[in-house]
């Protein structure tokens, strides 16, 4: 009765929602996890092949979204949290709009993306078979505090596995907290020629210091082996396979590396290059690396950035010198209040140039930091409609480099301007 029930209300919250235009991704999942609190655990029984999880600081959303179109590929009916709303609400919400009116769940298995502290909260409703561990960065800093703590929280949902864990074996915490936990450990990695692309929050804080390889006792499931522009080699099954991905970024390399170690796990009947070849046709995730094209033909990126790791491997990752940018900075509770992390970021990639606009509550904090990298700003705009309108205008292809919040706004104006390309 409570699936029914909880389905029901959760139906109708969100067509109440939709009725009024407040969108409210989580808010159907908040009423029923207050009103019925076992509804989680009652309806993820149903699914035969349980629950694997997705957590860490960065990348979770796109790994996510990776994972599930390879089990899709492969034949798999799968339960996901697409719009990237990653407490237990947003599950819930997700959940409710899937089922069927009686509460019943046309799905074989369930893969989801946790925020760190809300993973806790789900594996004491719902033990995972796998937990895919990504990384630890700093992050929500007013939430999380260091890095410790967050690390910990990954820990501590990890310890819950009834099957295994998955780690990033290039994040020294995670390794320690996996080897810790007595669970059955797999790996996934970068080569060590590629570690200097991807330093951890370690080596960020520590003028001077490099990523220094650490010796290994154990195999990788998976290795990012190299990557030239779009074209990516992944180490497999004794075996290297070479792709081109439409997914943009390095850092998301090392996520589609993440994404390959799972989908082999669950699907042990799966040849490595079969899956890496599919990885070709799957696209950014909402609001991560998306591209739009105006009527003038000029094109616009997304990037969603949330913390100094991410926003360096933004700066790098696509060609911010060549293009016009933008950066718009919230400091709403899902970006973080404190936005002390803006002055850890290295800029002076960007010396000499002209910023169009800045914009954002934090617009002119902004500002103020490239300014010390000696970046000029040409307008400071708080209010993000008028920026994008004002950007929107300028002539040349564009990247619009902005926290989690201002994308959710900037991404809606943007699907109605413009259009998503593929």
């Amino acid at each position: 009765m409570k699936r029914f029930l909880g389905t029901a209300l959760g139906k109708t919250v969100l067509s109440l929602t939709k009725l009024r235009g407040t969108g409210g991704h989580a808010l159907p999942g908040l009423v029923i996890e207050r009103l019925i609190p076992k509804y989680l655990a009652s309806m993820l029984t149903q699914l035969p092949e349980g629950v694997v999880i997705i957590t860490g600081t960065n990348g979770k959303t796109t790994t996510t979204k990776m994972v599930v179109e390879l089990l899709k590929f492969n034949g798999k009916r799968v339960l996901t949290n697409p719009t990237g709303s990653n407490y237990t609400r947003g599950i819930i919400s997700s959940m409710a709009r899937q089922a069927r009116v009686t509460g019943r769940l046309p799905f074989d298995i369930g893969v989801f993306e946790l925020d760190e502290a809300y993973a806790k909260q789900f594996v004491a409703l719902v033990k995972p078979r796998w937990v895919l561990a990504l990384n630890v960065m700093r992050d929500q800093l007013d939430r999380f505090g260091e890095l410790d703590t967050a690390a910990k929280l990954i820990a501590q949902t990890m310890s819950e596995a009834t099957e295994g864990v998955i780690v990033n074996d290039n994040d020294w915490r995670l390794v320690q907290y996996a080897q810790k936990s007595g669970k059955d450990t797999m790996y996934f990695g970068v080569a060590d020629k590629l570690r200097h692309y991807f330093p951890g929050d370690d080596e960020l804080v520590s003028v001077g210091a490099k990523p220094t390889p650490k010796p290994r006792a154990h195999q990788r499931v998976v290795e990012l082996a190299d990557f030239d522009g779009q074209k990516v080699t992944y180490a497999m099954g004794g075996q290297k396979h070479k792709v081109e991905l439409r997914i943009t970024g390095q850092h998301n390399f090392q996520n589609a590396a993440a994404a390959l170690a799972l989908a082999y796990t669950l699907l042990p009947q799966a040849q490595s290059r079969n899956l890496v070849q599919q990885l070709a046709s799957i696209s950014p995730a909402f609001g991560r690396g998306q591209s739009f094209k105006f009527k003038d033909g000029s094109k616009l990126e997304l990037i969603l950035v949330k913390n100094p790791a991410g926003f360096r491997q933004a700066l790098v990752s696509y060609p911010v010198t060549r293009k016009l940018v933008m950066f718009a900075i919230n400091d709403n509770y899902a970006d973080s209040r404190d936005t002390s992390w803006l002055w850890d970021v290295d800029f002076s990639m960007l010396k000499g140039q002209s910023v169009p606009l800045t914009s954002g509550a934090r617009a002119a904090d902004m500002a103020l930091r490239l300014s010390y990298d000696g970046v000029k700003v040409k307008q400071v705009e708080p209010n993000l409609t008028a920026a994008l309108h004002g950007f929107a205008n300028l002539h040349g292809d564009k990247l619009l480099i902005t926290t989690y919040t201002a994308m959710l706004k900037l991404h809606k104006m943007l699907v109605k301007q413009a259009g998503k390309t593929l």
